[in-house]
């Protein structure tokens, strides 16, 4: 990227080079469910290091008054008619924060495309002000990154996408449902709904309780909130969910009950089950899922 692209930016954006974490940094503070090994590691450095046609940045941006940190990943040359797409992650505080491994599954392949993709850690996490409500005011920090990739010089205007992995799947459905500009989105294991976590006593435990608002007091209330299948009238973009039928950390019937509802409520919506193995991550069915999410946003470029 020339230093003059560079200043298109300025203003919106604080940008730095894209670090990659220490392997060390990244067991100590739990990031991933597994400590990650160290030969995927360092094949993942290496592929970094040899990535060609694409320019990665830690970002920084404001949402609410508040320093909000992320991660962009852009075509190593920008012309000036580029469509968007906003990632969302899962997981909550450092677990499922944006790392290498983020940029080259979920970003790289679509900036590779073309796109300009953008990412946010939420508030009160990965180095960002405020305090994380796991689906609450945590999503205008969404909404404030779309409105900026928006209104970048080199975005064409008409061509926005929103994709989510996990909880980053709810984060997507609560965008769209408060406003989100975009012409289609993809969840991807995606929580549809919300009122299922309770069963699961680590997430009730360590993430409901401490971090949604109100939770003690007014548990219906939030899980409903935050349970897209219970108001697929809101979906009004093309949904694509993708989801493995052996998830152990959210059961597909999420993906199959909200794609009905949405069909059920006039939406437009498709779904995709990869059969056996897959689990949350989708390792094994990553290409076809990039595959499929580049297809379905080229179906609603415009």
């Amino acid at each position: 990227m020339s230093a003059g692209r560079i200043t298109d930016f300025q203003g919106i954006l604080s940008m730095a080079r894209f670090v990659p974490h220490t392997l060390e940094h990244l067991t100590e503070k739990r990031v991933f469910p597994n400590p990650l090994p160290p030969m995927a590691y360092h094949k993942m450095i290496q592929d970094y290091g040899a990535l060609d046609g694409v320019e990665v940045w830690d970002i920084t941006y404001e949402s609410d008054g508040l320093v909000i940190t992320g991660i962009m990943a852009l075509p190593a040359v920008l012309g000036e008619a580029h469509k968007a797409v906003v990632y969302n992650r899962g997981g909550s505080r450092e677990y499922g924060k944006l790392t290498l491994l983020n940029v080259m599954r979920s970003m790289v392949p679509f900036a590779k495309e073309g796109y300009l993709v953008f990412a946010s850690n939420y508030r009160g996490n990965a180095g960002s002000e405020g305090v994380e409500e796991f689906g609450g005011a945590d999503v205008r920090d969404v909404l404030r990154l779309l409105a900026i990739a928006r209104a970048l010089p080199c975005f064409d205007g008409k061509n926005a996408f929103m994709v989510g992995h996990s909880r980053g799947g709810m984060m997507t459905e609560l965008a769209i449902k408060q406003g989100a500009e975009v012409n289609a989105a993809v969840a991807i294991a995606g929580i549809g709904d919300a009122r299922k976590l309770v069963e699961y006593p680590n997430i009730l435990n360590n993430v409901l309780m401490p971090l949604v608002p109100g939770f003690a007091t007014k548990r219906q209330e939030a899980l409903d909130a935050r349970s897209a299948v219970l108001w697929p009238e809101a979906i009004r973009v093309p949904l694509l969910l993708l989801h493995g039928d052996n998830d152990k950390d959210v059961h597909v019937s999420d993906s199959i009950t909200l794609d009905e509802a949405i069909k059920a409520s006039g939406g437009v919506s498709e779904l995709v089950i990869y059969p056996g193995g897959s689990r949350h991550a989708l390792i094994r069915s990553w290409d076809d899922v990039v595959a499929r999410s580049l297809a379905w946003m080229g179906r609603y470029s415009v």
